[in-house]
């Protein structure tokens, strides 16, 4: 599973992500400065786990449509808490990612909503 962490995830938990063994692309290093459009637009886009803190990528595929990525994991920790947000999504994803869903992270808990039926995968 290819991971990629928006521009907006605090770099030390793309470190922590890769430290574990995990495939991490991450968009402050190879595409920054991109719009939200240009990361959906891309063609590999439906075979990764996107990882964001920007609520702005439900909308886009939930309600615009925009191709989706296999999942999304949306942090709404506070950006100093680095820690805790790694060992979180640590835990998400050794516990499997299941694809076609958006899993919102909170202080109290995850929550989880399938993307639209005949929403594109890349």
């Amino acid at each position: 599973m290819k991971l990629l962490a928006d521009q907006n995830v605090h770099r030390r938990v793309v470190l922590r992500l890769r430290d574990a063994g995990y495939d991490v692309e991450f968009i402050l290093e190879t595409m920054p400065g991109r719009l939200d459009e240009q990361i959906l637009a891309r063609p590999d886009i439906g075979e990764l786990v996107f990882i964001t803190g920007d609520k702005g990528f439900g909308r886009w595929i939930f309600d615009l449509g925009l191709p989706r990525p296999l999942s999304i994991l949306y942090s709404r920790l506070p950006q100093p808490d680095w820690a805790d947000t790694a060992d979180r999504l640590l835990r998400i994803l050794e516990e499997g990612v299941a694809p076609g869903q958006m899993i919102t992270i909170t202080k109290d808990g995850e929550r989880t909503k399938p993307f639209p039926l005949g929403a594109s995968n890349g």
